[in-house]
């Protein structure tokens, strides 16, 4: 007799504690991932109207000009973004943070970035912000929280060409590429 019930004892403390070890791992997955990246904008593209990468060179050495200059600084610049996401109830947000692209105005722009409902990636972007009206701004990550991007997308209202500075040396590749083409006319 007391051996069942030091068995039945065991047997519910060992349930108990298997309960309890599941709930705990439960929690530990649910929990949103709170990161920040910073990247640096090193490469520059000259896009089309619709997105798709300009080829001619005059209008990439054009935006390489334009993204270089005091008054349009983002080449070399480091984008700081925070993001958080939560895998199982897909509620996200991010913010990319990024200095003045003005060289006589020295302060930092935050920019909230929606999320953008890609298959293959986490993505967020800010299509025209109060901060930096004439740009996109977006964020990507991959659905394994690794190899973060960040481009600025500077709208030329009097060319027919916009200038796409990022981190990413194939920004015409993946999924990312088309928020490119969204509203970029002048």
């Amino acid at each position: 007799m007391k051996r069942k019930t030091s068995y039945r004892g065991a047997l519910a403390a060992y349930g108990l504690s298997l309960l309890i070890g599941a709930f705990c791992m439960e929690a530990a997955v649910a929990a949103p991932v709170a990161k920040t990246e910073r990247v640096t904008l090193t490469q520059v593209f000259a896009t089309l109207q619709n997105g798709q990468q300009d080829q001619n060179p005059e209008d990439i050495a054009a935006c390489r000009k334009q993204v270089s200059a005091p008054s349009s600084k983002y080449l070399g610049v480091v984008v700081t973004s925070k993001y958080s996401i939560d895998v199982h109830s897909k509620i996200m947000s991010a913010s990319s943070s990024l200095p003045s692209p003005v060289a006589t105005q020295p302060l930092m722009l935050t920019v909230p970035l929606a999320p953008l409902g890609l298959s293959g990636e986490y993505g967020f972007g800010a299509f025209r912000p109060s901060a930096l009206p004439n740009t996109y701004v977006l964020f990507s990550v991959g659905l394994d929280f690794k190899g973060p991007q960040s481009s600025v997308l500077v709208l030329n209202s009097d060319k027919n060409y916009n200038c796409l500075v990022t981190s990413n040396p194939a920004p015409f590749n993946g999924a990312l590429s088309t928020k490119l083409g969204q509203d970029q006319g002048g």
